[in-house]
């Protein structure tokens, strides 16, 4: 697939061409590219890739204090039950910052359960460190908008405000609303993040592979061909069923193209990020994301089923209508008016306009430099998005046949990912990106990613068991195991100033 891909230079080609290996391995290449813009320019996407770092970054003063006080344990979560079953209470400064970084990192992994894989969120129920589903919600935004405030807007001055989000969410739990309440049950999605941004990165893929066939196979075919089949076609089908719509004949059908605007505005809540919180009772449908597409797809169902076959030309005035008819009929805000708030912050945040300005020339200050690469990317995408928002909805029709265009060529090589993979090696290299110095390139690269061990050994600090492991063959195959857990090991003592090998495990 390497081969073939790499084969193909930049650039439009008249139909026949390309012969069909290769434009079937151009079609997983965009799938994959796909995955990349959901990480980076859904908002749902965004603050999933930002649980990761604010582990972190929100704990270091606390695991600073738990290095004063307890020295260096691990797992912290172990070393603090046993401190509480031993009579150590929590007016003891090292019990104290241990449990506020422990909770702070589980309530990461069950927002991870809750928008990626909802249906598990009854068995998280049971788990005596699981809150409720508001608190993994409240606490995941609330880290997020932190980080980046932290990063590019200190002052609060342009963000939402998330230090002033804790009474209006404790008045949910003292009232006692749904998914607010401890030991009661709850409604939860049919399903989440992984089935929407596999749904849509496989539909955008078969766009692409049927737009430019004179005679395509049907969606009977494909479906039996396999391409739907477990979780890539899980979003497709509950789509159908909750707007009651009929399996369509062919990709192009105006029902494919609504499913896949409606998975665009299922993913890309609007309130606590990039919006204010304007109904905090409502703030849990207002931003899971199975939830807005469960409620968007009955809207069709049940409110508008001429959306059906509103969408035939795949064009921004189609986008921005129905998207129109959708929200207001769930009563969520327009997705462009969320698009135009982040447009107005590369103006108006000089945070923002510093990172831009380290994204065009892609020398990064390392200082969180995870989160302004990323953060750099999502204000850039959206951007571009609400210029072109038909061409990262309906990616696969601008791509190939009739619609393409230098510049949907262009917005596709724009937002390409950063990183790549090679055919004869797994590790992970930068892309050569035209107009940026190599070196600088590079030096982002390694950056990111020691950034990115950290987390993963400060992870396994706080919440897992036994002694750390360094599987980081995925990083790099040009040095030894050894070798690169002598770099992480370095990296965590010189960020801590606590060696791994020096840690107690307990059992």
């Amino acid at each position: 697939m390497h081969e073939l891909v790499d084969a193909v230079s930049n650039g439009v080609y008249a139909s026949g061409e390309l012969d069909g290996e290769t434009v079937q391995a151009y079609s997983t290449y965009l799938h994959e590219t796909i995955h990349w813009w959901q990480h980076i320019g859904s908002t749902s996407g965004l603050v999933l890739s930002l649980t990761y770092p604010a582990q972190a970054h929100r704990n270091v003063e606390h695991l600073e204090t738990v290095l004063k006080h307890v020295g260096s344990k691990k797992s912290l979560k172990r070393w603090a039950e046993k401190a509480a079953l031993a009579g150590v209470t929590v007016e003891d400064p090292g019990l104290r910052a241990a449990n506020m970084a422990v909770n702070n990192a589980i309530d990461a992994e069950f927002y991870k359960i809750a928008t990626v894989t909802p249906a598990s969120i009854p068995e998280a129920m049971e788990d005596p460190y699981f809150e409720t589903v508001g608190h993994c919600y409240w606490m995941a935004y609330t880290h997020a908008v932190e980080l980046l405030a932290g990063t590019v807007d200190p002052d609060w001055l342009h963000l939402p405000d998330a230090t002033e989000w804790e009474a209006s969410f404790m008045r949910n739990r003292d009232a006692k609303l749904e998914g607010w309440a401890r030991g009661t049950q709850v409604r939860v999605a049919p399903l989440g993040l992984r089935a929407l941004f596999e749904g849509q990165a496989r539909m955008i893929q078969l766009q692409f592979l049927m737009f430019g066939l004179a005679n395509p196979p049907t969606l009977a075919v494909l479906k039996d061909e396999g391409y739907f089949d477990g979780v890539y076609g899980e979003a497709f089908d509950g789509f159908l069923k909750m707007s009651n719509a009929p399996w369509p004949e062919a990709v192009d059908d105006p029902v494919v193209a609504l499913f896949l605007l409606i998975v665009d505005l299922a993913i890309n809540p609007t309130a606590g990020f990039p919006l204010d919180i304007e109904s905090f009772e409502n703030f849990i449908i207002d931003v899971d994301p199975g939830i807005r597409f469960m409620r968007l797809s009955q809207s069709v169902r049940d409110h508008h089923p001429e959306l059906l076959g509103r969408i035939t030309e795949y064009s921004r005035q189609e986008y921005m209508e129905v998207a129109d008819v959708l929200t207001k009929a769930c009563g969520y805000d327009h997705p462009g008016l969320a698009l135009s708030t982040v447009e107005t912050w590369a103006t108006n945040i000089p945070g923002v306009v510093e990172i831009l300005k380290e994204m065009e020339t892609f020398r990064f200050d390392p200082g969180n430099i995870v989160v302004r690469v990323l953060f750099s990317h999502f204000v850039s995408f959206c951007i571009d998005k609400l210029k072109h928002p038909e061409f990262f909805c309906w990616a696969g029709a601008w791509l190939v046949g009739p619609r393409v265009s230098d510049n949907s060529q262009s917005l596709f090589l724009k937002h390409l990912s950063l990183f790549t993979d090679r055919a004869d090696d797994d590790g992970i290299f930068p892309r050569n990106i035209p107009g940026k110095d190599p070196a600088a390139i590079i030096k982002t690269l390694s950056n990111f990613y020691a950034n990115v061990v950290n987390y993963d050994l400060t992870r396994q600090w706080l919440l897992s068991d036994g002694p750390f492991h360094y599987d980081f063959d995925w990083l790099s195959q040009g040095y030894s195991k050894a070798e690169l857990a002598d770099g992480a090991k370095t990296r965590f003592e010189r960020f801590y100033g606590v060696h791994p090998d020096n840690f107690e495990v307990l059992s």
